[in-house]
């Protein structure tokens, strides 16, 4: 009686509750009409939205595996971008292969997969860089570098890490506006960021 409880309780839907995500506060708070002109917040709920870390531009994630999502994304006028995004897989197992699947495309896609690599100037190169770090059951920083051919150096464009803890997957994204300057403090940022929600998300039942 006790192993079924168990088996039923990993594979059973579980809900993200208001407020769970780190930016979801600040992201539901009313803005100013002012603060409107020049920031503002997306929350989605969706199952089908694709991973905040997309190296092959893929439109929908597939709903099947999945059990709840939760996505933030926080944008101003400077311009500049931060995302973090929840999804809870119907097992472990599913959020492995979601984990691999995010990975292989780094691969599969190093450049933008829009035919030409993605620059200011339409003429530069960029490429995907895949580091695997320790954090939760698995995790990896993922960079979108663009060649600067004045500086003659990758610079990142966005920077971003994927933690899986359980059958949890948790994304933190943003470029050195939000993150902080240099490049370093803002990988270390993005990494003490995920780590704060793989453990809050272990307080949701069956998830790790």
């Amino acid at each position: 009686m006790i192993v079924v409880l168990a088996v039923s309780l990993a594979f059973a839907p579980v809900q993200i509750p208001k407020d769970f995500l780190l930016s979801e506060k600040a992201a539901r708070a009313p803005l100013s009409e002012i603060q409107k002109a020049e920031e503002w917040w997306q929350i989605s709920d969706k199952l089908n939205d694709p991973l905040a870390l997309n190296p092959c531009g893929r439109k929908r994630a597939t709903m099947a595996d999945r059990s709840a999502a939760r996505t933030i994304v926080h944008g101003t006028s400077a311009p500049s971008h931060y995302g973090e995004q929840l999804v809870i897989y119907r097992n472990a197992k599913a959020a492995t292969t979601a984990m691999r699947k995010l990975l292989a495309d780094a691969k599969r896609c190093v450049a933008r997969p829009h035919g030409k690599p993605y620059s200011w100037s339409n003429d530069e190169k960029t490429r995907w860089v895949v580091n695997r770090t320790r954090l939760g059951t698995e995790a990896a920083l993922m960079r979108l570098m663009m060649y600067d051919k004045l500086n003659k150096e990758w610079a990142p464009l966005l920077s971003g890490i994927v933690a899986r803890k359980g059958r949890a997957l948790m994304i933190y994204t943003g470029d050195l506006e939000t993150l902080g300057h240099p490049q370093k403090r803002a990988l270390k940022t993005l990494h003490r960021t995920a780590a704060k929600m793989v453990a809050k998300v272990c307080t949701l039942p069956a998830v790790c």
